[in-house]
């Protein structure tokens, strides 16, 4: 039923998150620990080609997420198994990113020091039911190096052992092999080398072959030692459409890559840049800067530097060694000392403004530009190090043929992406809370606003996501919040959220405050207080202010708890915002139209074709009831635009939306092959809040037109727009047009706006062709 439902959607593909086999019990399966066997709990083999046969039967194809870049650091993981059993002996000891140059393989997994653990009992010697003799720890079963079988003493046998068993915390400074980020559960995979490739590669490659999987998304590809080589071989041996996890700062383009695009993590930034009001966001700022620190730069500057020398500080450290050691070689720069080379690597890593630079042996111009650009930052913001960090960005951007130069610099760049996402996404994005909604993946604190940043997004291939499993809160719910940026809500506003209950610091109680407005169901959730809670409790933890996952300050988190328990419960408290909602239900439906009808693919996120409200993850992972959406779309299709607008709560209006966007869509596909996206001329007077774009193939056109700041041309009582706001706005029409919502036939010529707009809040026009 769930295929049946997406097929009469006009969908063409669907996303499967990584099916390969995972830690037990995970819930998104990207800590793989096989992968060339399909899940047990997903249904094994039997079942994906159930699923695959039911989907090409709804004419269906299968877009794949793999993971390339690493693996489940668990004894679960048979290759990590046979590792820890065998040591630099394995057969794929060298499949995995490890230090073998350490004397043995640190694997932090105890809850306490070692001696303690030891001396209370928790490292014991125990017999697996299959892998025979281990040493059990809590929540772990680790196999004996052969030989040592015999040896009943817990301590003795540890140290006879290829691996080091250690507290957690080593993890950030003493680790023997590369992590994902700073999770010392996840180890990293040299899929560089030919024979690592072909055994991560080898069912993938399969279900190609044999015409189960027709698309590729690439997870975290700047985790890679070389994104570049990688992708080349991927798409030469596989013949699909590649999309790669890439997250592209500011002006930056993506790489010449063989892949089709991002997964559209930029399309977000540009809803964001369109809908955000620049006269609220600047009374927002005004407000809030006199609440907490208010300068995203100098949060940046300060995330950075703590994630470099206390998350990633074993990475720091072997970095620094590295660069010693390349600096040895010169009689002018030997005389770098170590706290000298170290700090200035923070300077210089922390000033670097994208995710990384992509230096394999030689250096583009792109990645000279980088660290250059980085160079200047670092100089302008710690003097002292100027010498050392012109000195780093010269060894950096000067190949040589020599291995440790090669390793060092894949090194620095498998550094920088971990450092800019826990710095900026996973720390100031919980930090600073002026408008929560611009604090999204891929996003930015101070945008340029305005309708340029879609217009480039819109003419690039890929997909036009508004939500992920990684956003921060739900499309909609980053909706309401675009609203809160119009001048008259943030006025509102200030006088609102003083009035939120909990003894927290004011400029929390406004984030929190922001979170509930966002995250606000339409209707009864009798889960809401407790997700609000889960969410505040994750916000603060991430932030790292005055607790963390690492240190947690229960009496703080206590009174966190409170506070969002409080505020989910005062369901009076946000009424005078009620106008606000309904505005950003326009700009909801704005989001979703324009989304369907730009080049790069559109992608409706699981559940997300009624509203979505959700929170930070696992709240925007929760299980879809796709009956009951399948149920919400057939109603919207059957439902009159009136009965839409006045019944909106309910979200079948949204889904009317996305269908006739998706439906046009697919009736202009091969118009729409080389499609050409533009703004469209809105002219007299109300064209200001509105905002037009034409998408021209051949010899078909769409267009569409929505109102980016609703809140002051919105009816009081309908989810409509007041005519007389747009008074004489217009376009013109080159030719006969239908607009879809009405039904209407429009000649060419001039067309008023005003009626459609007063009946319906979007705009979508047609034309016949030839």
């Amino acid at each position: 039923q769930a295929l049946a439902h997406l097929t009469r959607a006009n969908i063409t593909h669907v996303y499967l998150s990584p099916i390969f086999a995972a830690t037990e019990g995970s819930t998104h399966g990207y800590d793989v620990t096989d992968h060339n066997v399909i899940d047990p709990t997903l249904g094994g083999m039997a079942g994906f080609l159930r699923f695959c046969a039911a989907a090409k039967a709804h004419g269906l194809k299968l877009l794949l997420d793999i993971v390339p870049n690493h693996m489940a650091a668990s004894s679960q993981n048979g290759w990590w198994r046979d590792v820890l059993k065998n040591g630099a002996f394995s057969p794929y000891a060298h499949h995995f990113d490890i230090d073998w140059s350490a004397p043995r393989l640190v694997i932090p997994v105890l809850g306490k020091p070692y001696g303690e653990a030891l001396a209370d009992g928790d490292i014991t010697r125990a017999d697996h039911p299959v892998w025979g003799p281990v040493l059990r720890v809590p929540g772990h079963d680790l196999p004996l190096r052969p030989g040592t079988e015999g040896i009943d003493d817990p301590h003795r046998c540890h140290e006879a052992q290829h691996y080091r068993l250690t507290h957690w915390r080593l993890g950030r400074d003493g680790l023997t092999y590369r992590r994902f980020f700073e999770i010392t559960g996840l180890v990293g995979v040299r899929v560089e080398e030919e024979a690592v490739f072909d055994d991560v590669h080898r069912l993938t490659l399969d279900l190609i072959r044999d015409g189960h999987v027709h698309a590729l998304r690439v997870d975290h590809v700047d985790g890679l030692a070389d994104p570049k080589a990688y992708l080349e071989r991927l798409s030469e041996v596989s013949g699909v459409p590649i999309l790669v996890e890439k997250i592209l700062e500011g002006e930056e383009a993506l790489r010449p890559w063989p892949v089709v695009g991002t997964t559209g993590y930029e399309f977000m930034a540009a809803m964001a840049a369109l809908f955000t009001h620049p006269k609220g966001l600047r009374d927002l700022k005004a407000a809030y800067s006199t609440l907490a620190e208010d300068d995203p730069e100098r949060l940046i500057a300060a995330a950075k530097e703590e994630i470099a020398r206390v998350n990633l500080a074993g990475e720091l450290e072997a970095l620094t060694e590295a660069a010693l050691a390349l600096f040895a070689e010169d009689l002018s720069l030997r005389d770098h000392g170590k706290a000298t080379v170290r700090d200035g690597l923070v300077a210089l890593l922390c000033a670097a403004r994208v995710y990384r630079s992509y230096i394999d042996g030689a250096v583009a111009k792109d990645d000279r530009a980088v660290w250059q650009e980085a160079l200047a930052n670092a100089r302008e913001t710690h003097e002292g190090r100027a010498p050392v960090v012109g000195d780093l960005a010269h060894l950096i951007v000067s190949p040589r043929e020599d291995q440790r130069w090669r390793d060092f610099i894949t090194r620095v760049q498998q550094m920088t992406g971990p450092l800019m996402a826990k710095a900026v996404e996973d720390t100031v994005f919980y930090r600073h809370r002026r408008l929560i909604g611009l604090a999204e993946v891929g996003g930015e604190l101070d945008p340029d606003l305005g309708p340029d940043r879609l217009l480039k997004v819109a003419n690039t291939d890929g997909l036009a996501a508004t939500q992920t499993h990684d956003t921060k809160r739900g499309e909609d719910a980053r909706a309401r919040l675009y609203a809160l940026s119009d001048p008259a809500a943030a006025a509102l506003w200030s006088t609102v959220w003083p009035s939120l209950p909990g003894d927290v610091p004011e400029g929390l109680r406004w984030g929190l405050g922001q979170m509930l407005f966002a995250a606000r169901p339409l209707d009864d959730d009798p889960a809401f207080v407790e997700r609000f809670c889960d969410a505040a409790l994750k916000g603060v933890r991430e932030a790292k202010e005055e607790t963390s996952w690492i240190d947690i300050d229960p009496a703080y988190e206590a009174r966190v708890l409170e506070a969002a328990d409080a505020m989910a419960r005062s369901s009076d408290s946000l009424a005078p915002l009620k106008p606000v909602w309904r505005a950003g239900a326009v700009i909801g439906l704005s989001q979703a139209l324009l989304k369907t009808l730009t080049r790069p693919r559109p992608d409706i996120y699981q559940g997300t074709f009624g509203w979505d409200f959700a929170m930070v993850d696992p709240d925007n992972r929760r299980p879809v009831d796709f009956c009951a959406e399948s149920e919400l779309c057939e109603r919207a299709l059957s439902s009159s635009l009136d009965t839409l607008i006045r019944s909106f709560s309910d979200g079948a209006v949204k889904a009317r939306v996305l269908l006739e966007g998706l439906a046009v869509r697919q009736e202009l596909s091969q118009a729409l092959q080389n499609i050409d996206v533009q703004a469209i001329p809105i002219t007299g007077d109300g064209a200001g809040g509105l905002f037009g774009l034409a998408c021209k193939g051949a010899d078909r056109t769409a267009i569409a037109v929505v109102a980016t700041k609703p809140l002051a041309v919105l009816d009081q009582e309908r989810l409509t727009i007041r005519p007389e706001a747009l008074a004489n706005a217009s376009i013109v029409l080159d030719g006969p047009f239908v607009e879809r919502f009405s039904g209407a036939e429009l000649p060419a010529g001039p067309v008023a706006l005003a009626p459609f707009f007063g009946r319906f809040p979007v705009f979508l026009a047609v034309n016949r062709g030839l």
